[in-house]
C-alpha cells in the first residue's frame, strides 16, 4: 500500500481468492464436491466472500488460505487477517495501529474458516477494537 493513500471503510490488502470463481449457492458447491470426491477423496466446501458476496468454494483439504484487509475507524487502522490450512485450522488476527505506532494485536483460532464479517464480529475482537477506537 502506498503511503498517503486514504483508506476507504474496508480495503483488501491481500486476498488469495480475489480472482477465484465460487459457486453462487451451497447446494451447487456440495454437488460438485461429491462429484470430485468420486474421483479422489479430500475435497470439502468452504464459504468465502468474493467481491462482497457470499460464495462457496470446493477446496482440497490441506490447501493454504490467506486473506488480509484493512479498516480505518477514526485515527485507528485495523489490519485483519486469516491464515491457515483447510481441514487443519485457522488463525484470525487483528492488528491495531495509530499512524506508524502499533498499539496491539489479538488472535483467535478456529477449526473452520470464518468470513471477513464473522471475524470482525467475533465478540473478543469487537470488545478489543472498542478499546482503541
Amino acid at each position: 500500500m502506498k503511503k498517503g493513500v486514504k483508506l476507504r471503510e474496508s480495503v483488501p490488502v491481500v486476498t488469495e481468492y480475489e480472482d477465484a470463481s465460487g459457486f453462487p449457492d451451497e447446494q451447487n458447491a456440495n454437488s460438485y464436491c461429491r462429484e470430485m470426491n468420486g474421483w479422489s477423496s479430500g475435497w470439502t466446501v468452504e464459504k468465502v466472500k468474493l467481491c462482497g458476496v457470499d460464495k462457496w468454494r470446493v477446496v482440497w483439504l490441506g490447501e493454504r488460505a490467506l486473506d488480509t484487509w484493512e479498516k480505518k475507524i477514526g485515527s485507528v487502522t485495523l489490519t485483519y487477517s486469516t491464515e491457515g490450512t483447510v481441514g487443519v485450522g485457522y488463525s484470525h488476527n487483528c492488528d491495531c495501529r495509530r499512524g506508524e505506532l502499533m498499539t496491539g494485536t489479538i488472535t483467535h483460532t478456529t477449526g473452520i474458516r470464518l468470513t471477513r464479517d464473522e471475524i470482525e464480529k467475533l465478540p473478543s475482537f469487537a470488545e478489543w477494537v472498542a478499546q482503541y477506537t
